[in-house]
């Protein structure tokens, strides 16, 4: 039997996850720009994949540290978050710990509102899924606005949190930036994740 040429071996298939972080001041001026590899997904993502999978349930520890039954359903992995509502959709906080394969919420979230430490959480936007050669992906995007009246600095961890059922909501994924970023007043910062595999 002939063996393979070099250079023919077929690859094995390719989740990959990436994420893209743009902070814009209050002109809309792109200041700092962050793009890098994803390396997040938490056990809960699994979990709750394998649940939907199967018909069979699975346990979770949702945002607030609580075990829940996972079962199959059709809010399971909801991220899409209207305006204002942060117990999903994309966040982002001040945590710096590594991530941790056991991680259930972000470290130190930046909640809701226009006061000190507070973003404007936009409406999530996605793109459906899209084939490129051997490539599918798709992505998930969120704006927050800065109308806190001072700079937000210190930001270094950003995710996605997504429904399990229809009244608790799980960490899926968690990043740490390579370093800081700030927003200024009137600024926003974006984020970006997409999800894709290669066969």
């Amino acid at each position: 039997m002939k063996k393979p040429e070099p250079g023919n071996k077929k690859l094995e298939p390719t989740m990959t996850l990436k994420y893209l972080v743009e902070v814009t001041d209050k002109d809309g001026k792109v200041i700092q720009r962050i793009s890098a590899p994803g390396r997040s997904f938490v056990r809960q993502w699994y979990d709750a994949m394998s649940a939907m999978a199967d018909n069979e349930g699975r346990t979770v520890t949702d945002t607030g540290g609580t075990v829940r039954a996972a079962t199959p359903n059709a809010a399971c992995f909801y991220a899409l978050a209207a305006a204002g509502i942060t117990t999903y959709g994309i966040r982002i906080g001040r945590g710096s710990t590594a991530v941790d394969i056991e991680d259930y919420a972000l470290e130190t979230p930046l909640e809701e509102g226009v006061g000190v430490d507070q973003f404007e959480h936009q409406a999530s936007t996605y793109s459906k899924p899209a084939v490129v050669a051997s490539s599918c992906s798709f992505w998930i995007r969120r704006a927050m606005l800065n109308n806190s009246g001072n700079t937000i600095s210190l930001i270094r961890e950003i995710g996605i949190y997504a429904r399990v059922a229809a009244s608790y909501y799980m960490l899926g994924v968690r990043d740490v930036l390579p370093g800081a970023v700030a927003v200024p007043d009137g600024g926003a910062i974006t984020v970006t994740y997409t999800i894709g595999v290669t066969v």
